[in-house]
């Protein structure tokens, strides 16, 4: 079966090409993760330290069990299309028609909920990633630029599956006609290879919001990383940013949280 041409829930939007209990890595419940090492939470999101980042990220994008589990806590108005997005999904799939306002009301939930049993100090935060650290996550060089619009697409021809185009069979979830997988919307989280840090679905699957600005218009946020949906060369590139507004609910738009230390802010380090 070949993919809708028009997305649900796309109308008017521009897309170019397209109470928690933590488990430690050392198996020691109730404690605050250990500096820098992996862990799990109460909600089954792993996280896991990424090289030239203060930052945890989740190994995949944030799950419609995930997500629900925060609508039902706080009764967030968070609509019906994540839901019933138009196609079918499972408690595995990314949780999609997610807006960025969304996505941050989700972190604040789950760090104010972890803060207040004592899971978290108060320095330790759910967040999205920022433009640079998802750079540093998705294995850029260094990029030239001083806002995410200056760095988009300067990168050429460096891929999330780490070889040249086409992408190879079983590289992601991107459009049907490119034949590399066989899902026609969604795929559950983890169903293709984590890259050299241990992170699932940096490429394909579904559009991740970061937290930065786009450009200094202030309108528009950062998305990274591409879809199901995704068939251009260069809207698939690991250095592409696409723009959207803060409000935005997309079926192929969803997001990952990171962990970080509030009051441990660094500079990515990103290799030459």
């Amino acid at each position: 079966m070949r993919k809708k041409s028009i997305l649900p829930g796309m109308m008017n939007v521009r897309i170019l090409g397209a109470a928690l209990v933590l488990l430690c890595s050392t198996g020691v419940q109730g404690a605050a993760p250990t500096d820098g090492a992996p862990f799990e939470n109460s909600l089954g999101m792993k996280f896991v330290p990424v090289p030239g980042t203060n930052a945890r990220f989740s190994v995949w994008d944030t799950r419609v069990k995930d997500y629900a589990a925060f609508v039902q806590a706080t009764r967030h108005d968070a609509g019906d299309g994540w839901k019933d997005p138009g196609f079918q999904q499972t408690d595995d799939h990314p949780v999609v028609n997610v807006s960025w306002e969304d996505a941050k009301a989700f972190c604040k939930w789950l760090t104010e909920a972890e803060r207040g049993a004592g899971k978290i100090p108060a320095s330790q935060e759910y967040r999205l990633p920022t433009d640079a650290e998802w750079s540093a996550a998705v294995g850029l060089p260094q990029e030239r630029g001083n806002s995410p619009k200056e760095k988009d697409g300067k990168v050429k021809c460096v891929y999330p599956w780490e070889a040249s185009w086409p992408p190879p069979r079983g590289a992601g979830n991107y459009d049907s006609s490119l034949g590399v997988d066989t899902f026609d919307y969604t795929s559950p989280v983890g169903s293709f290879p984590a890259n050299r840090f241990g992170l699932y679905d940096m490429g394909g699957n579904v559009w991740q919001w970061c937290e930065d600005l786009y450009s200094e218009d202030k309108a528009y946020r950062v998305v990274r990383g591409g879809s199901w949906y995704g068939i251009l060369p260069e809207s698939l590139c690991s250095s592409y940013r696409n723009d959207g507004h803060p409000d935005y609910r997309i079926s192929c738009y969803g997001f990952r949280c990171i962990f970080a230390d509030a009051n441990r802010t660094v500079a990515v380090r990103l290799p030459k």
